[in-house]
């Protein structure tokens, strides 16, 4: 396993645990709605897929911001130089388009994931502008190859979408209140990782790898 990919793990997982609280308590709270289990489970993926992009994309959190763009607007430009990267942004990507029309309805139309794909990786390569100087460039080819890795996403689901495991996952139903929560869910599964990513992550992300330099030195940190 190299470095990058054991980064990428610990970040996420310090992420995730920083998310999951809110999780139980949204689940709490919308007990009302009766959710098919399957659907809160599947919720639960997505919110850790949703925390590996932003790690993976090096998402500025509050305490790193620093105005430093840096730009490549030329399609595939140095792919070869960076190939590990660029096929991180592709694969993080796949679950995404899986999970997306899998757990709402409204984004099983093609147009639908794709578009919610584009916004969400501009919005990605945007926030770069704000990262630490060097650790970050807003680049083309990345919203390309996340886009390529969401189609992949959806073809799966294409694939699996009649297969016994499947049903229920999705929230779309008569009941009109399941429907207008389905609205929004999606939405709301999104920007909770963000905020907690942009505000928390750095401090468990630092006690995680203060327990394993702990560990692995065997001197306290």
């Amino acid at each position: 396993m190299s470095d990058s990919t054991t980064v990428l793990i610990v970040n996420t997982f310090a992420a995730y645990i920083g998310v999951i609280p809110f999780m139980v308590i949204f689940q709490v709270a919308f007990r009302k709605y009766k959710l098919p289990r399957r659907h809160q489970f599947g919720l639960y993926l997505y919110a850790l897929v949703i925390c590996c992009i932003f790690m993976a994309s090096n998402t500025p959190s509050l305490y790193q911001i620093n105005f430093s763009p840096s730009f490549n607007f030329i399609p595939f430009y140095g792919f070869s130089d960076s190939f590990n990267h660029y096929m991180q942004s592709f694969f993080i990507f796949v679950p995404f388009g899986f999970l997306l029309p899998t757990l709402w309805k409204q984004f099983q139309p093609l147009k639908k994931t794709f578009f919610a794909a584009l916004l969400f990786s501009v919005l990605i390569e945007l926030s770069q502008i704000f990262c630490i100087e060097s650790t970050a460039v807003t680049d083309i080819t990345d919203i390309i190859m996340n886009i390529f890795g969401t189609m992949v996403g959806y073809f799966i689901f294409l694939r699996a979408k009649d297969l016994h495991f499947m049903r229920r996952m999705h929230l779309h139903t008569k009941n009109s209140r399941r429907r207008h929560l389905s609205k929004w869910e999606v939405y709301i599964y999104f920007f909770i990782p963000w905020l907690i990513t942009f505000l928390i992550t750095p401090f468990i992300s630092n006690k995680i790898w203060d327990v394993i330099l702990d560990t692995a030195v065997g001197i306290p940190i």
